[in-house]
C-alpha cells in the first residue's frame, strides 16, 4: 500500500478517538488495561494504515537500523532511570505516581505483557502517532513544528490519566521517537526502540 495523504478530517477523527480510548483505558478503567489498551491501538493502526498507507518500507528492515533501534532504547531507558532520580527527589508526588504505572502490571502476566507491547502496542503507537501523525503534520507545518505538535499531543492524550509523572514520561518518550524518526525517516527503528524500552523498563529492568 502506497502512502496516502490524510485529511484534516481525518486527522481529527483519528486523534478524538484516540483521547476516547485513552480516556477508556486510563479513565474509566473498564476493561482489563492490556486488553483495553491493546485494542485501542489496533483500532488507531487500523484507521492511520487507511487514511494514511502503510508507512513501513521493506529497505527499512536492516540489522543496521536494528543496532540503531537498540541503541535509542538503551539511551532514552538512560534518560528515564535519571529522570526517576530526579523526579523523586525533587517531587513529593513522584514515588506514589510511578508506582502507580507500575501497578498495571499485576493485570497481566509478565510474558503476556512483553508479548503485547512488543508486537502490539509498540508498533500500533509508533504507526499511528509518528508514521500517521507527525508524518502528516511535519508536511503540513515543516519539521520542527510538525514534530512538536506530535510530540504534544502524545503527551496530551495521557492527560486523562490524572498522573502527571506519565503525561511527562510520555511528552519526553514523544520527543525522543519523534526526533528518531524525524532524523531517520524510518519507522522501523522507532518501531524496536520502542519495542525494547517498554520492554526494558517496564518488564525487565524497572526503575523502581
Amino acid at each position: 500500500m502506497n502512502r496516502g495523504v490524510p485529511s484534516v478530517a481525518q486527522i481529527l477523527l483519528s486523534v478524538s478517538l484516540a483521547f476516547v480510548f485513552w480516556y477508556v483505558t486510563f479513565g474509566l478503567k473498564l476493561l482489563n488495561f492490556w486488553l483495553s489498551m491493546g485494542l485501542a491501538v489496533t483500532i488507531l493502526t487500523a484507521l492511520a494504515f487507511a487514511f494514511g498507507g502503510i508507512t513501513l518500507r521493506k529497505s527499512e528492515i536492516t540489522v543496521a537500523n536494528f543496532l540503531r533501534g537498540f541503541l535509542a532504547a538503551a539511551v532514552l531507558y538512560a534518560v528515564f532511570w535519571a529522570g526517576n532520580l530526579i523526579s523523586q527527589t525533587l517531587f513529593h508526588f513522584a514515588k506514589p505516581e510511578i508506582a502507580s504505572i507500575y501497578g498495571i502490571r499485576s493485570e497481566g502476566q509478565a510474558v503476556l505483557i512483553a508479548m503485547v507491547l512488543l508486537f502490539v502496542t509498540s508498533p500500533g503507537e509508533e504507526f499511528f502517532w509518528r508514521g500517521f501523525l507527525q508524518r502528516w503534520a511535519i508536511d503540513r507545518f515543516g519539521p520542527l513544528k510538525g514534530w512538536l505538535a506530535a510530540a504534544c499531543l502524545y503527551g496530551a492524550v495521557h492527560i486523562v490519566s490524572g498522573n502527571f509523572m506519565l503525561v511527562a514520561a510520555a511528552f519526553v518518550a514523544g520527543l525522543f521517537w519523534g526526533w528518531l524518526y524525524w532524523r531517520t525517516g524510518s519507522i522501523f527503528v522507532c518501531i524496536v526502540s520502542h519495542a525494547l524500552w517498554t520492554v526494558g523498563i517496564f518488564i525487565l529492568f524497572p526503575v523502581m
